[in-house]
């Protein structure tokens, strides 16, 4: 395999990357139709989870700033309901929330962080402190969602240690570190804002305070009660403005052990912490890890070796890297999977079976590079190994924000979000981009 990468990449590095255009009539936006009916909304995270455990691929939508946020129940038909739209008392992610602030949300993720005994899905989610740098109390501070039944959630997050009232929170992972079977939490952060009257300037913890940081679960005590998290200040995850553009879990080692992959916002390097049991070692920025640069990424096994494969997109278009299950983890090689027209970028890339035929495509979403409209995305479909027809998506308003893979009927549905990534950007809508053919 290592052979055939490195034959593909040399014939795509002189050539250029390599795409066969193809109708996009095999392409629809079936969001309406499932009941996702949002035309028009800013928006900032997608998060797959089967919140009920019955088998079906939900998601949650992090709707931006004075947007409530929504979970959707997959009913296993080919259509999403919202859940739990009753008051703020009761609703996941609400607006207003019920100390009545209306919270900045941000990322969010999924993990049963307290071992109820149903096995249900709690959710946490990071906010950001408004451009006036408000210090972030009840009212507008970070959430944990904890499901008590099904559909039915409480936030416990100032309870159980998760408040985080200086960050600027952005994006999060669940992820065990010191693999005791309790769900740990990364929390990235923006850069702080250099404003003197700051009371987090002051706090204990300053500057940390202000900084992506990780959170240990502790698990339950003697008599079986749960005891929230702990700040986990020997992983160190403290570099300024990380968290921004993604937070992936990633044993890319294939130790045993959980690492995290993160990047910055105004740079596409990225970070990768190397998991040594005790706390994290920088391997990417160090130059021990050689990454790409790109803008998003995700994690999926595209050479069908059993090993996780880096598949992400960058300003000229998509791209993997092969995993290789070495000390390195990663493959120096990148095999192009397509290209972005003049005035776009490659923002996203979410990974699925499309059409059933049983091989991984690639959903490659486009932003504009200047925040002047919404660039066409492309669905690119495997038609064998490290080759792919690019089809163009039915175009949306706003701007490329996320996009992730949910199944239905056994196919993979890709929900996108045209929120746009600048708050000055008119928004556009959820599409819900699934294959009409056989």
């Amino acid at each position: 395999m290592s052979a055939l990468l490195g034959a593909v990449s040399t014939q795509q590095a002189s050539a250029g990357p390599l795409a066969t255009l193809a109708p996009s009539v095999n392409l629809v936006d079936r969001a309406v139709a499932a009941g996702i009916n949002w035309p028009s909304t800013p928006s900032w995270d997608l998060s797959v989870v089967d919140y009920d455990n019955d088998g079906d691929t939900d998601f949650s939508m992090s709707l931006h700033m004075r947007n409530a946020g929504e979970l959707r129940r997959n009913n296993g038909n080919g259509t999403f309901t919202r859940v739990a739209t009753g008051n703020p008392a009761t609703t996941i992610m609400p607006r207003p929330n019920p100390q009545g602030g209306l919270v900045d949300r941000h990322s969010c993720t999924w993990a049963d962080f307290d071992h109820d005994p149903d096995g249900l899905q709690d959710a946490y989610c990071a906010a950001g402190r408004y451009a006036s740098n408000r210090y972030k109390d009840e009212s507008i501070n970070n959430e944990l969602f904890l499901q008590t039944s099904v559909g039915v959630f409480r936030d416990a997050a100032t309870a159980s240690g998760v408040g985080e009232p200086c960050t600027r929170g952005r994006h999060v992972a669940a992820l065990d570190l010191n693999n005791d079977g309790w769900q740990d939490l990364f929390l990235g952060a923006q850069a702080p804002r250099n404003v003197a009257s700051d009371r987090c300037n002051t706090e204990a913890l300053a500057p940390y305070n202000e900084q992506s940081k990780v959170f240990i679960n502790q698990g339950d005590n003697a008599q079986g009660v749960w005891q929230g998290f702990r700040f986990g200040r020997e992983w160190n995850v403290s570099q300024a403005n990380t968290g921004n553009r993604l937070a992936l879990p990633w044993d890319y080692n294939r130790d045993g052990r959980m690492d995290l992959l993160t990047s910055t916002y105004a740079m596409k390097a990225a970070f990768l912490y190397r998991n040594t049991g005790t706390g994290f070692q920088e391997v990417a920025r160090s130059g021990t890890v050689r990454l790409p640069l790109f803008n998003r990424a995700s994690l999926a096994d595209l050479t069908g070796d059993g090993i996780l494969d880096l598949v992400y997109a960058d300003d000229t278009g998509f791209a993997y890297r092969a995993g290789t299950g070495t000390a390195t983890g990663i493959s120096g090689t990148t095999v192009r999977i397509g290209t972005v027209p003049s005035g776009g970028v490659g923002w996203g890339a979410a990974v699925g079976d499309v059409n059933g035929d049983g091989r991984l495509d690639v959903y490659g979403l486009v932003a504009s590079a200047n925040n002047t409209g919404n660039p066409a995305d492309y669905v690119f479909v495997s038609t064998a190994p490290t080759t792919w027809q690019r089809h163009e998506v039915p175009s949306a308003g706003g701007d490329a924000n996320d996009v992730i893979p949910v199944i239905v009927n056994g196919r993979s549905q890709f929900v996108v979000l045209n929120g746009g990534n600048d708050e000055g950007e008119t928004p556009g809508p959820v599409q819900l981009i699934a294959w009409s053919g056989p």
